[in-house]
């Protein structure tokens, strides 16, 4: 089998299957797969399908390159592997409290991730900022309800309306009641 036919049927492996995204981010409010998560559909998909995966990461006058080999795997005699490659720029993240050993770990362990939702097809809307799951929900519109004030031209609207089978209710739905222009209708006992 070639090995783009072996990549589809890994593809379509991982989108068979429903993962709950474990990842979290507070400041953006959005969900993500975490990189072990990215790494476990990867490798159940490669495993079923004969393929694996090897990244590395680069350093050339360019700067830093990830890139993700993809190969067939396979116990027959006369088998010629096949390989894919994915390649993507990086860099090194500044993170805080850390030396530069574990800033590297950072830059493999996200660009690995990413290349690997990229080869396998894994899309998370919720991080992609044009996606509807990131456009600001605009603000639902508050009804401003017309208040009622005691005066006898809305005394007299109130009464025409309850007369004519409007209940109390139905009109504080639609309308700011007053108390004084509810408890002088209520005293009229409409």
């Amino acid at each position: 089998m070639k090995i783009y036919e072996k990549l589809q049927q890994a593809r379509e492996l991982i989108k068979s299957q429903t993962i709950k995204k474990e990842g979290k981010n507070e400041f953006s409010k959005y969900n993500y797969f975490k990189p072990v998560q990215v790494s476990q559909l990867v490798y159940n998909a490669c495993k079923e399908v004969g393929l694996m995966t090897k990244f590395d990461l680069i350093r050339d006058q360019f700067g830093l390159t990830g890139i993700l080999s993809i190969m067939t795997i396979s116990d027959e005699k006369e088998f010629i592997p096949e390989t894919i490659e994915f390649k993507m720029a990086t860099d090194i993240p500044e993170i805080k409290a850390t030396n530069v050993t574990q800033q590297i770990g950072g830059a493999v362990t996200y660009t690995q991730r990413y290349l690997e939702m990229v080869a396998f097809g894994i899309v998370e809307n919720d991080a992609d900022f044009d996606s509807q799951y990131n456009r600001e929900k605009p603000e639902p519109k508050k009804e401003r309800k017309i208040v009622l004030l005691a005066d006898s031209e809305n005394f007299q609207k109130c009464v025409v309306a309850l007369n004519s089978g409007y209940t109390m209710q139905q009109l504080e739905k639609k309308y700011t009641i007053s108390s004084e222009l509810k408890t002088k209708l209520e005293n009229e006992k409409i």
